[in-house]
């Protein structure tokens, strides 16, 4: 097969298989490890306190407040796995197989790390 052609047929197949799935979560509780001790938070945090995440498969995840994605998605063993490394650290969200759960850890490297857990919808 000529290359144009195997061009054209990846072009013309790769926006279907593309579809993104798009998620909205909020976590419902967190932990905080550092050097000094830990700080944690369980069951209804007070609703200030409560972070949304918005996740989308072709473009990554955010925090709600934040305008722009980072990271990249993908699906691994039936969870959707997104994955931002920065140069000082890195972040893990994962959503369970059957998408009403989730976990997000920050690593920053040498000084703490932060887990959320929650729940989210398929929007």
């Amino acid at each position: 097969m000529k290359p144009t052609k195997l061009v054209c047929i990846l072009i013309f197949i790769s926006p279907l298989q593309l579809k993104a799935e798009v998620f909205s979560c909020e976590d419902s509780g967190s932990t905080e490890l550092d050097m000094f001790g830990s700080n944690t938070s369980h069951n209804a945090p007070s609703k200030k306190n409560i972070n949304s995440w918005i996740i989308d498969t072709n473009k990554g995840w955010r925090r709600s407040d934040i305008e722009t994605f980072s990271g990249s998605c993908t699906v691994e063993n039936g969870y959707t796995v997104c994955k931002t490394d920065t140069p000082y650290g890195e972040a893990i969200f994962s959503i369970h197989p059957d998408d009403s759960n989730f976990i997000l850890v920050y690593l920053d490297y040498g000084i703490d790390v932060l887990a959320f857990v929650g729940s989210c919808k398929k929007t």
